[in-house]
């Protein structure tokens, strides 16, 4: 109740049927997609979304938020009917990450009824063709693709912006976009 997510969860599911019924084809991971890239990263005011910190004394005791704490920002409904691209992930993708961790294969056999060994190799999360990345442990260069689909239905020209975290160099720079 106090973060939030009581109230933010049935209007992103609100949001998803609302892109489920313009795109019918979008799997989960596009409607996701459509609406984690298309988020305002600031509040109503301009300023920096504010991550509450304590319970006691919710409103002083606040910091502005970083991706862990907020995600990919505030929705956009309307922004999120048109993303312009979307990145896709479907069920051999999942499989083959679930398949990756440690000791799951008999919970995957379980809850799926498909065996792991089925699979030729498997992907960490950093290969799921999400729009973020995450790399725990990162003690070396590590090469990140993704794959994006145009859905706007017309020609558009999109730039790529990132930021590094603290402790990362920016020896990628140089990489081929």
């Amino acid at each position: 109740m106090m973060s939030g997510t009581s109230m933010a969860a049935p209007h992103v599911a609100g949001l998803a049927a609302l892109i489920k019924q313009k795109f019918p084809t979008f799997s989960p991971s596009a409607i996701a997609s459509a609406l984690s890239t298309t988020t305002y990263l600031y509040d109503k005011n301009g300023g920096p979304i504010m991550a509450q910190r304590t319970y006691a004394k919710p409103d002083e005791n606040q910091s502005p938020a970083t991706p862990f704490d907020m995600g990919s920002g505030f929705v956009n409904a309307t922004a999120s009917l048109d993303p312009g691209l979307i990145f896709d992930s479907g069920y051999d993708d999942c499989m083959l990450f679930l398949c990756g961790i440690n000791g799951s294969q008999p919970v995957v056999l379980n809850y799926t009824g498909q065996n792991c060994w089925t699979y030729n190799y498997t992907i960490t999360g950093a290969d799921l063709n999400l729009p973020s990345i995450t790399i725990a442990k990162l003690n070396q260069s590590r090469t990140v693709q993704r794959t994006v689909t145009n859905i706007a239905g017309k020609d558009e020209y999109y730039s790529v912006d990132w930021s590094t975290p603290y402790g990362v160099s920016n020896s990628f720079l140089d990489s081929q976009w």
